[in-house]
């Protein structure tokens, strides 16, 4: 069987603000979870793009071992590269071209996004971290989307650790999942919206870790961005 205990370096944290996107943090949590652009088989979009930036912040409840939502951050968002989204796109996402369309670029939204943060955190006091289901939306897309606005956005200290809530469920649970369904049904929780869109997401997440702290999980930071 895979040690688990060998998948990252552990880094416990005694209260948190948990944001949560798809892809954002525990205050206690903060959870992001972005839908990007895409398109299907050979036709691959390069690059992608953020086109839903969702992130509820919960805190944790000491008493009840459960988070409680405190705010939440949602806007979809403007690409400017691929600007029309593909019919593979819409299908899985449920994004429509409008919804896009009239919404900000990722510039104005992640200031936005920033704003919000910290008028919810008090970094000084409280820790806070970002929590997702797998490494992509921060590691990767989050990272490359950055890289398409060099000279207005540069990505905070906050947004480099993260909680990867698959390694943690796996410490838990003994076996790695294969992604937020698989988790969902092995806790025996019942999916809320779609899986895809963003926004839903943020809410199953937050389902399974309240199923993972009621079994004991100590939530730390799994992963961190080392160079941008």
């Amino acid at each position: 069987m895979m040690n688990f205990n060998s998948l990252f370096r552990s880094q416990k944290f005694q209260k948190y603000k948990l944001f949560f996107n798809k892809t954002m943090f525990i205050r206690s949590t903060d959870k992001p979870n972005f839908e990007a652009t895409c398109d299907n088989g050979a036709h691959l979009l390069k690059p992608q793009e953020i086109i839903e930036f969702p992130c509820i912040l919960v805190e944790l409840n000491t008493a009840k071992g459960s988070f409680d939502v405190v705010s939440c951050f949602h806007s979809y968002v403007k690409p400017i590269i691929h600007t029309q989204l593909t019919d593979y796109c819409t299908q899985l996402t449920g994004i429509t071209q409008d919804m896009v369309s009239n919404s900000p670029t990722f510039d104005d939204v992640f200031l936005n996004f920033c704003n919000w943060h910290n008028d919810h955190t008090n970094m000084e006091k409280e820790k806070s971290i970002i929590v997702t289901s797998g490494n992509w939306d921060i590691g990767n897309m989050f990272v490359e989307q950055c890289k398409l606005y060099p000279s207005t956005i540069k990505i905070p200290e906050f947004m480099c650790t993260w909680i990867n809530i698959k390694k943690l469920f796996a410490l838990t649970m003994g076996q790695y999942p294969l992604g937020i369904t698989n988790m969902l049904k092995r806790t025996n929780s019942k999916q809320f919206g779609n899986i895809h869109s963003g926004i839903d997401d943020c809410v199953n997440i937050i389902t399974i870790m309240n199923q993972l702290s009621q079994r004991g999980c100590v939530f730390q930071a799994t992963n961190k961005i080392i160079s941008v």
